[in-house]
């Protein structure tokens, strides 16, 4: 430390650069541990079924599908998927006419989807997941908003860049995260029953139904018939639920391990991670080079 003020005295711009490639150091391991971790548990997590799989972390893979409803489509081009992400950017003109591109705006779809394999299915929440697509496209156009009519003629200047990332149905999903199962039978027959017979109490419509003698109230023996009625109601609906399957779901761990999404090969991306990795590693060992190199080289001599 002492080394680096005495620094900052003899040479303020040599020390400041020194303080950049100490920041690098820093960053580079970081990365590096992060990058190790996550290819760690991709590696160590043994892929599980989606019926058997235990609850906590676990690795599903499967076929990704759309849930019953409204379908998922791309912001950009309106294709049909069941996760996006996307990227406009504008083309500016930088000192000494160098070209860069400023984002105008981004997003990443929220919305549920299905994993399926040959067990079951579960929903994937992708709220804070690492996504990482195989279907990415990327083209310019001279518009903000892509839409029908972007022109990429050669003779338009094409100011703005278009990325969309898709996870299509049917792709196989590679999924490593938090896997709970919601039984549909969690609320008991008495709480159903109290639950409903509170709700119909408080609904002016229900209320006129039971009111045989229409004074606005319900006696002793209306209200006996209401409960009765919503006691039969409550005792179906729950008769209902026992048939239905438990409700499968994989979302972002708690305890903050990776939450990984991806169409891509486990092991290809794996792979890739490990590469990443020691890059970042080799980027930081050189930074703490640097560093030590303008500490020991920056000073001048002591007299």
């Amino acid at each position: 430390m002492q080394a680096l003020i005495d620094l900052f005295h003899a040479d303020p711009e040599r020390a400041m650069f020194a303080l950049f490639m100490g920041g690098i150091f820093i960053l580079g391991t970081i990365m590096f541990l992060k990058l190790q971790a996550r290819r760690r548990w991709m590696e160590d997590v043994p892929t599980s079924l989606v019926r058997s799989a235990s609850q906590g972390y676990v690795e599903l893979e499967g076929a990704a599908r759309l849930m019953e409803g409204l379908p998922i489509l791309s912001p950009l081009t309106r294709t049909p998927c069941t996760w996006w992400r996307f990227k406009v950017e504008k083309r500016e003109q930088g000192g000494s006419n160098r070209t860069r591109w400023n984002t105008v705006r981004q997003g990443a779809s929220g919305s549920l989807f299905l994993l399926q394999d040959d067990t079951g299915e579960c929903v994937i929440d992708p709220d804070d997941a690492l996504v990482e697509p195989a279907w990415k496209r990327v083209w310019q156009g001279d518009t903000p908003d892509p839409g029908m009519m972007a022109r990429t003629s050669w003779w338009q200047a094409n100011d703005y860049r278009y990325t969309e990332e898709l996870i299509q149905p049917g792709e196989r999903l590679y999924a490593l995260g938090w896997f709970t199962s919601h039984d549909p039978l969690q609320i008991s027959p008495q709480d159903g029953v109290r639950d409903t017979v509170i709700a119909w109490k408080t609904d002016p419509a229900i209320r006129q139904r039971f009111d045989a003698d229409g004074d606005g109230r319900l006696d002793e023996g209306e209200f006996a018939a209401l409960r009765e009625e919503a006691r039969r109601h409550a005792m179906a609906s729950h008769r209902e639920r026992a048939g239905a399957p438990q409700t499968h779901v994989l979302k972002a761990d708690p305890e903050g391990r990776p939450f990984i999404l991806t169409t891509h090969d486990p092991r290809q991306l794996a792979a890739r991670l490990r590469i990443q990795a020691w890059l970042w590693l080799a980027g930081a060992l050189a930074a703490l080079g640097a560093f030590i190199h303008l500490l020991t080289r920056g000073l001048p001599p002591q007299m």
